[in-house]
């Protein structure tokens, strides 16, 4: 994670309105800043220079220009790295067209890795393991992921359900004093519905797991445990085998530190696949 992207989420919870509207626009569009002045990022955005120039100094740069050339070595090595992983048949580098999709994938999947927190990772399997319920919530294109969540953490004897809007009422789990666990997917653009369901979750005391694609995202209000997912440009596509394999990761997490729960509750599963299978 570059260095002004840090310095706006150590210092976003403090900006004013104003400012945080600058620091989205340039987590979003920051060729933006590389290309233009600081009037011309102010008007493009309707707010003053001066405010642009504000929003430098509070991430403790000396003004634009610093501020500036930081963003542009940031697009420029971007721009570089990513002409490895070309996605365009006419790419002299000879590689099959799968591979380079493939490649790319790989790239993103090693950049979030080396940004997610080992602490912050061993906590998140630390709620899962000790809870007593989880729920997980992911909607539209976030669904498939928190479906396969929610299958493998049942493989390892893990309580889970997920969270249907189609059939549930909010957060049905029984109140009595449990662990209980909220497992949030949240990618722009963000959910209303489970965000009214991590404040909820946050109301009665569960532990929240927030996996989004920000450090100041709006789950990150509500989170214990954050996991931002970074990636290469603006598709929502890029985003599911970074996810996938960021959750492969927590499933053997907590396969390793209950190895006895996680052997039997497969053979288990696995018998009352078998015996569902040969039913007929």
């Amino acid at each position: 994670m570059n260095e002004f992207y840090k310095k706006i989420e150590l210092a976003y919870d403090d900006l004013s309105k104003g400012l945080k509207k600058v620091a989205t626009y340039l987590l979003e569009e920051p060729t933006a800043f590389a290309a233009n002045t600081a009037k011309k990022v102010g008007e493009s955005l309707g707010v003053s220079e001066s405010m642009i120039t504000r929003f430098c100094l509070t991430l403790g740069y000396s003004g634009y220009s610093e501020l500036q050339k930081e963003v542009r070595d940031y697009v420029f090595n971007q721009k570089r790295v990513f002409e490895d992983y070309s996605l365009s048949s006419e790419d002299d580098n000879g590689r099959p067209f799968h591979e380079q999709v493939m490649l790319h994938d790989q790239f993103n999947i090693q950049s979030t890795s080396k940004n997610i927190s080992e602490a912050q990772f061993n906590e998140a399997v630390t709620y899962l393991t000790n809870a007593d319920e989880v729920l997980i919530s992911g909607l539209r294109y976030t669904f498939s992921m928190a479906h396969w969540l929610t299958y493998a953490l049942l493989s390892i004897g893990i309580n889970a359900r997920l969270y249907r809007p189609d059939l549930d009422a909010h957060l049905e789990f029984a109140t009595e004093q449990k662990k209980h666990v909220f497992v949030a997917f949240s990618f722009h653009a963000y959910s209303i519905e489970t965000l009214m369901l991590a404040k909820e979750a946050k109301k009665r005391g569960w532990k929240i797991i927030g996996i989004t694609d920000s450090g100041i995202a709006p789950i990150s209000g509500y989170a214990d445990t954050l996991f931002p997912v970074y990636f290469s440009k603006g598709s929502n596509a890029e985003t599911a085998p970074i996810v996938f394999s960021f959750l492969n990761a927590l499933v053997s997490g907590i396969s390793i530190k209950e190895p006895e729960r996680t052997r039997k509750n497969k053979q288990r599963m696995e018998e009352k696949r078998l015996k569902q299978t040969f039913k007929l």
